[in-house]
């Protein structure tokens, strides 16, 4: 600014002085001119760019831009599954799997109706049963020929001997009279001792209510029958066969089975027990009264 009104004095001074010489106006006037294009020049002059900081922003940008379309993919196609699903056909099992408490039938389901014959019993009582019953055929087997029925002489067709309603169970001709009634205090019959295999007989007519294994009895039979108007009911245990079966009517002295030592006992003897009206009677006792 100093320069500037210098300059100006000293050109008011060319002027104001005739004699100041046109070269002294033409110096000042091009040194004037030289400093006015040095500041423009300066003041116009652009900075130049750093190296590499141009590029930094664009790709900045860009990775910025994926992760969030990558977002937006992520949770938007889920979504439009879900809410456009599939008309697929859905199978029973997919249908059941929805509600675990439903129950889902097809239509080609047909109901069967079950049977005894249908399934094996497996109960512990028909469990034990069964033990038993191969412990006594085992039994059987080691016997062996000692307990044959050619000991007994055995003749199938025979009948118990005598008359009436009431018969002998055994031909007491080969028969030895073991534990009576109520002996140690509990026996509910009569042990008939005899010969493996000596035929039995019914001491009644009756039904066979039970022909097979029977609990302690080993292979037993049981009677109902009706004597004189009364039920009367007549037992035939430990027999190593059987000859009868459950439902069958038999006339009074027609063969049952055969002795044996079936179930619990020691030796081949006939327990033979007698119920009237229910009752347990003196088996021995009501043989001698009423067998013929």
């Amino acid at each position: 600014m100093a320069e500037h009104n210098d300059s100006t004095a000293r050109t008011s001074d060319a002027v104001a002085d005739p004699g100041t010489s046109r070269r002294s106006v033409r110096e000042l006037a091009r040194s004037a001119k030289g400093r006015v294009a040095r500041t423009t020049t300066a003041v116009v002059r652009p900075a130049k760019p750093r190296s590499g900081a141009g590029f930094r922003k664009p790709i900045r940008s860009v990775v910025i831009l994926s992760m969030v379309g990558g977002l937006v993919a992520t949770v938007a196609l889920p979504a439009y599954a879900a809410f456009n699903g599939t008309s697929d056909t859905v199978t029973i099992e997919q249908v059941a799997a929805d509600n675990a408490q439903s129950l889902v039938v097809a239509s080609t389901v047909t109901s069967t109706e079950l049977n005894r014959g249908s399934y094996a019993a497996t109960t512990a009582e028909e469990v034990e049963k069964k033990k038993a019953a191969e412990a006594a055929a085992a039994r059987i087997a080691a016997a062996g020929s000692s307990a044959s029925l050619s000991s007994a002489n055995v003749n199938l067709s025979m009948v118990a001997p005598g008359s009436g309603a009431v018969r002998w169970p055994l031909d007491m001709s080969t028969i030895t009279v073991g534990r009576g009634f109520g002996a140690d205090g509990y026996h509910q019959g009569v042990d008939l001792l005899g010969a493996a295999g000596t035929p039995e007989f019914a001491a009644a007519a009756g039904t066979v209510r039970v022909a097979g294994w029977y609990y302690g009895y080993g292979y037993a039979v049981v009677l109902d029958s009706v004597i004189n108007g009364q039920s009367v009911t007549t037992l035939y245990g430990h027999m190593t066969q059987t000859l009868v079966n459950p439902g069958d009517y038999v006339e009074a002295g027609q063969i049952i089975g055969l002795m044996g030592s079936t179930g619990s006992s020691t030796a081949n003897h006939l327990h033979f027990e007698v119920r009237v009206g229910g009752g347990l009677v003196d088996p021995w006792a009501w043989l001698q009264a009423n067998a013929g």
